[in-house]
């Protein structure tokens, strides 16, 4: 039977070796997209957009994004086609040769397992390199002295894709592709990455599930610190880290002066030494304090702190929150504060305000500063569901 089968195959696979196969051009085109790419063969393309066959029209689209930018004035063109199926994958092409899009998250990556977020931070050569894992998708910024490298794999139209995004800073990644950008701005600082100080030669700080590892350059090997993973250790950025790293990037783009800049960061570092003292006598009094000292400075120079600051002091609550799994918990009441006078006590857990849910400290934030005088506080206090209003 075999030998029969040989027989039978022997003439297509002679014809093979004479003739070149529309697929094996194809894979000829895969590995040099844009050899041969003359205007003929993208018009031929183009009008294989609208061919009856779906695997023809899927073929040209893919080899047209493979041709890239040369491609758009044909395409440009198609958009005028009688032929509403080419003009439909013309416009789809354009859109995605001419502002790529960011692959997504790959849930199939972890064959059903829940992927968890990971997190690595470095300095490579001068350049900061942030290394992150969610949900299947890998993500790479590099940033130095020759601006922004990205680097994004995930699913693309339902396939896995890597695109690579570069650019001189980051407004002009902004300017090139808001969805790019959107991603470096969460990643880079002030999101829900941790914000990067300071020099590791050679080494980086990991964050691994409950992990975080400190690696240590090389040579001299310099060992590693892991926190155990009996004890959970949330990936929750710093406040004031976040927030340096916030003024830190309104101050380049204000281009504030050196002495500027300066004044700007002592007061925030006078801020965090407050925070620190927080726990003594008077100490959270000074804390808040510094907080409004701070905002004066920043409105000084035209920059903004977000919700990453509490309150100003006419509508501050006054209390410590704990955020743990989307719920907050009151740890501290300042004396003669706004929480106090509500009736606020150490333990209870605010589930409303005004009521809105809250579920984080920056939306607790607006609440309490978007109204003055008259909050209506819900909370949970030893098991028990209690109402209190603000006389």
């Amino acid at each position: 039977m075999r030998t029969c089968c040989s027989i039978l195959i022997l003439a297509p696979l002679l014809a093979g070796l004479l003739l070149v196969s529309p697929t094996s051009r194809a894979a000829d085109d895969d590995a040099n997209p844009t050899a041969g790419s003359s205007n003929d063969q993208i018009k031929t393309l183009i009008t294989q957009l609208g061919d009856g066959e779906y695997a023809r029209r899927e073929d040209a689209a893919r080899r047209l994004r493979a041709i890239g930018k040369p491609a758009l004035p044909a395409l440009k063109e198609a958009l005028k086609s009688d032929d509403a199926e080419i003009a439909s994958r013309a416009q789809t092409l354009i859109k995605r040769i001419d502002v790529r899009p960011v692959p997504g998250p790959n849930p199939a990556a972890g064959d059903g397992v829940l992927q968890r977020t990971r997190m690595r931070l470095s300095v490579v050569n001068g350049d900061k390199v942030i290394e992150v894992t969610e949900a299947g998708r890998q993500i790479k910024i590099s940033e130095g002295a020759q601006g922004i490298k990205m680097t994004v794999s995930g699913l693309l139209d339902g396939k896995p894709d890597t695109e690579e995004f570069n650019a001189s800073d980051a407004e002009q990644l902004k300017a090139d592709n808001p969805e790019a950008y959107a991603l470096y701005e969460q990643w880079s600082s002030g999101g829900p990455g941790l914000m990067f100080r300071g020099r590791i030669g050679g080494g980086g700080v990991q964050i691994n599930g409950g992990q975080i590892q400190i690696n240590g350059g090389g040579g001299g090997g310099g060992g590693a610190f892991i926190l155990p993973q009996a004890l959970p250790m949330p990936i929750v950025p710093d406040e004031l880290d976040l927030l340096r790293a916030r003024l830190d990037k309104q101050m380049r783009q204000n281009k504030l002066k050196d002495a500027d800049r300066d004044a700007v960061n002592q007061a925030v570092e006078k801020l965090a030494q407050a925070r620190g003292a927080g726990n003594l006598a008077g100490g959270m009094d000074k804390y808040s304090d510094q907080c409004d000292d701070l905002r004066k400075t920043l409105e000084q120079f035209k920059l903004d702190p977000g919700d990453l600051l509490p309150p100003p002091a006419k509508t501050r609550l006054g209390v410590s929150i704990a955020a743990e799994e989307k719920r907050l918990f009151v740890m501290k009441v300042a004396e003669k504060s706004r929480a106090e006078r509500i009736g606020l006590k150490t333990g209870d857990q605010i589930r409303k305000v005004d009521g809105k849910e809250m579920t984080t400290v920056g939306e607790l934030r607006q609440a309490v500063s978007a109204r003055e005088k008259g909050l209506v506080v819900e909370i949970t206090r030893d098991g028990d569901d209690l109402k209190l209003e603000e006389k």
